[in-house]
């Protein structure tokens, strides 16, 4: 399914417009957190048995999706990298703190790698985190990966800083599984514009990721977190009312 401009724009306007639940007579529900917009595609023909098919890497999308000054991370690092990333205000975990955590119950590592969105490892210490927490991370897709399908391994300051930067605009695809993926690519309070062009791009890059590209969608939504799932598709659009 070929999805140009005028058809996700469509979407994308009818997704935020159905994030206020209207019912007549009564006020309208506005949420009172900053809704994040997500992206949702069920695959077809696609065998998952075969390594080659799977995804399982980062994307950088034009602009940012988080609307505070740091993303959710944790860096687990040594020496000048680990003093700058608290100079930053970031979590952090040194050498020892993170042996310490290996010696804690399961559910506490559990709990730890679910608190944050991403890690990012200092490179001469990511053999102790795969030890440690590859079992973990490695399920919810977390294990920090180099690049270029990743973010998450840095050798010195200069790439904390660009890694931090880019964790704003970073979100993590996995296909392995289940046919089916969603992102998030924006966050309501965003600039529409730059909502869309977030869209545009991973849809075009999700494309090219897959054996048949665009034949490989059987279907995709946009939604707001509390929002209807609106069906990028003209025919329901038709009937939604929405140009």
């Amino acid at each position: 399914m070929k999805m140009d401009d005028k058809l996700l724009k469509s979407s994308l306007t009818a997704a935020i417009d159905l994030s206020v639940w209207k019912i007549e007579n009564k006020k309208e529900k506005v949420r009172k957190f900053d809704e994040t917009v997500d992206f949702i595609a069920n695959l077809k023909d696609l065998n998952l048995n075969d390594p080659k098919q799977r995804i399982d890497l980062e994307y950088l999308l034009p602009n940012d999706t988080i609307t505070k000054k740091l993303p959710n991370v944790c860096v687990i690092a040594t020496e000048d990298i680990l003093v700058e990333a608290k100079k930053m205000g970031l979590d952090t975990l040194n050498l020892d703190e993170l042996g310490a955590l290996d010696r804690q119950e399961k559910k506490s590592k559990k709990k730890f790698v679910k608190k944050y969105e991403f890690f990012i490892v200092e490179g001469k210490i990511m053999s102790q985190f795969a030890r440690y927490l590859a079992r973990f991370a490695g399920p919810l897709g977390k294990m920090p990966k180099p690049f270029p399908n990743g973010y998450g391994i840095v050798n010195s300051i200069e790439d904390l800083k660009t890694a931090i930067e880019r964790h704003k605009k970073v979100i993590r695809i996995q296909i392995k599984k289940q046919p089916i993926i969603q992102v998030k690519i924006g966050k309501k309070s965003m600039d529409y514009n730059k909502i869309f062009e977030n869209l545009k791009a991973f849809v075009e890059f999700l494309a090219e990721q897959l054996p048949h590209k665009y034949n490989n969608l059987k279907s995709a939504y946009v939604k707001t977190t509390m929002g209807k799932a609106i069906k990028i598709d003209q025919d329901f659009l038709k009937n939604l009312k929405v140009k």
